[in-house]
């Protein structure tokens, strides 16, 4: 089997097109979670200090925030990595049938069906890690979001009302980003189900050529 069939080759460029895209969007999405983050653990301490509220239980969560905000920009290049790792895996995939590779003999058939069994290894190890990490950041910023008003209330008090609905805003920034890191730990999770729906398809597509051309 050196030729591949039109059904073969559409399966891998349809694979190839979904991790294309997917670096596009993911990517994109949780760069701008990660920039509004850091945007606010950066200015948290200085709205603190504008307000004139200080406690130890806003101090944590200033402390709460850079950490958070630090994970994430971690977790964010592991995305893009993993990501670009990917359309590169499908790229050396789909040119299976047309390099050749001089330290192995082996048919294109038997290199697919390898490429594509470690592609979808790596897949569910390290999109699992990161998805998972991401879905944590997201509850870590939900209850960051009610502690940042609980410790704004418990710090201000009737004089103090505005800097106490500042924190609160904020709060509700909090809030927002969970949501989005949420969408985005969906979105990778559906990715990752995509694709290895898509290698299924296809480890059947190549057994049925295999069993066509045994006969």
């Amino acid at each position: 089997m050196n030729v591949p069939d039109s059904t073969i080759v559409q399966m891998l460029e349809r694979m190839l097109h979904t991790s294309q895209e997917y670096v596009d969007s993911l990517v994109g999405a949780v760069q701008r979670v990660a920039r509004e983050l850091s945007s606010i653990s950066f200015n948290y301490n200085s709205h603190m200090i504008r307000a004139g509220m200080r406690s130890p239980e806003l101090q944590t969560l200033d402390d709460q925030l850079d950490d958070a905000s630090a994970q994430l920009g971690r977790t964010l290049f592991d995305l893009q990595q993993r990501l670009l790792g990917d359309v590169q895996a499908l790229r050396r995939l789909t040119r299976v049938f047309e390099a050749v590779d001089l330290e192995d003999d082996r048919p294109p058939i038997a290199r697919l069906r390898e490429g594509l069994d470690a592609y979808c290894t790596a897949l569910e190890q390290e999109h699992r890690g990161i998805s998972e990490i991401l879905g944590s950041l997201s509850v870590r910023l939900r209850l960051m979001a009610n502690n940042v008003e609980i410790a704004a209330s418990h710090a201000g008090g009737e004089s103090v009302a505005a800097p106490v609905d500042l924190f609160c805003a904020m709060a509700a920034l909090l809030r927002a980003l969970a949501g989005r890191l949420r969408t985005a730990t969906g979105d990778l999770r559906v990715f990752e189900q995509t694709q290895n729906g898509y290698a299924e398809t296809l480890r059947t597509v190549l057994a049925s050529r295999e069993r066509g051309e045994a006969a």
